[in-house]
């Protein structure tokens, strides 16, 4: 399993995203903060089950 390069997509998407809708790129990383991790827990927890 390798997640190489997977980190920096989501940095540079934000910007440009945040640039269109006017908004602080600080301010929406913060506030897609606490959806962001609870997704990769729970997605972690599935595929613990699923292996």
């Amino acid at each position: 399993m390798s997640f190489v390069g997977g980190g920096t997509i989501i940095p540079w998407a934000l910007i440009p995203a945040a640039a269109i809708c006017n908004v602080d790129p600080f301010d929406l990383a913060r506030r897609n903060l606490i959806p962001v991790i609870i997704g990769l827990v729970v997605t972690t927890i599935v595929a613990v089950f699923l292996i």
